[in-house]
């Protein structure tokens, strides 16, 4: 005997195994079928009978069948919306607008007006971290179902094929650039997402990019901690090949940053009206395209700011 069929027969009898298997498994489910049709008909042939006697010999079926099965299960994983967190989605935040009117305290002068927005956050942090020690943030955009906790770690791979919970997952997890630091905002915040065909991830990222997005008033993006809540005016949407400028994260001077920023506008497919300087600080969300061979980004803008 060879060398080659020695190193083989492990293989050989695993094989001869699983086919003695499949076959015995098979031939008793055809036996079933016909012990239980003969037990309610009292028939004794037929064609129904004559079909699961031919099917004993061929138990290469039970074997499509199965493929089938997991292919079926594949593309139904892909497409159909499924639960990978714990955490229950929640308006991020809710908010009073309080108008107060006053009067010249001696009398006929101008009468004055004034809004105040008061913030109050929803998310229990207490609860996310005990979760997920990595809960940094929470994100919430306007006009999506985009309303996640994002997590942030050492590095831009983990969260890639992780869930919320650590789970191995395809669906990963909303997650910030470990170069962002949240002590003081970043000029640049980074969250990325997987772009889901199932609408949950960043699959909704899709809505920024239409007309009837444009033509709202509401391109607001809310990025909650467990002290502040920071409110940002879309103002830029486009996609663009796979390239690191969008995300530097570090700039040598504001004239630098500038530049930064006017490029970033002017790759928008809608003109959004937002005036930017060097002061400014944004928010990018990436994610990828509908055939994972470029970007979908979305930039905005910080405009307010609130303590909770």
């Amino acid at each position: 005997m060879k060398l080659i069929d020695i190193l083989f027969l492990p293989f050989r009898f695993l094989m001869s195994a699983f086919s003695f298997l499949v076959t015995a498994i098979y031939t008793f489910i055809c036996n079933l079928f016909l012990s239980i049709y003969k037990l309610f008909t009292r028939k004794k042939e037929g064609k129904f009978i004559s079909f699961w006697e031919r099917q004993k010999d061929h138990p290469e079926n039970l074997l499509l069948l199965i493929l089938y099965v997991v292919g079926i299960g594949s593309i139904l994983n892909i497409f159909l919306p499924k639960k990978t967190t714990s955490f229950t989605p929640v308006s991020a935040f809710s908010y009073q607008d309080i108008s107060t009117i006053g009067n010249d305290e001696e009398g006929g002068g101008e009468i004055s007006s004034q809004t105040q927005i008061i913030y109050e956050s929803n998310v229990d942090f207490s609860s996310l971290i005990a979760q997920n020690q990595d809960t940094i943030a929470y994100l919430e955009v306007s006009g999506t179902n985009i309303n996640y906790p994002v997590v942030q770690t050492t590095n831009n791979d983990y969260y890639l094929n992780h869930d919320f919970n650590h789970n191995i997952s395809q669906r990963g997890a909303i997650f910030a650039d470990y170069r962002n630091r949240y002590d003081t905002l970043p000029r640049n915040n980074i969250v990325y997402g997987h772009h889901r065909l199932d609408n949950t991830m960043f699959g909704p990222l899709d809505n920024l990019f239409t007309e009837q997005y444009y033509q709202s008033n509401d391109h607001q993006i809310f990025f909650i901690t467990p002290s502040h809540v920071y409110v940002y005016q879309v103002f830029s949407v486009y996609e663009i090949d796979p390239e690191i400028y969008y995300l530097t994260t570090s700039f040598a001077d504001d004239s630098t940053y500038l530049q930064f920023l006017s490029t970033l506008q002017s790759r928008s497919i809608y003109n959004f009206g937002q005036t930017l300087d060097a002061n400014s600080k944004i928010l990018t969300l990436s994610t990828c395209n509908n055939d994972n061979t470029g970007r979908l980004v979305a930039h905005a803008v910080l405009v307010s700011e609130y303590v909770i």
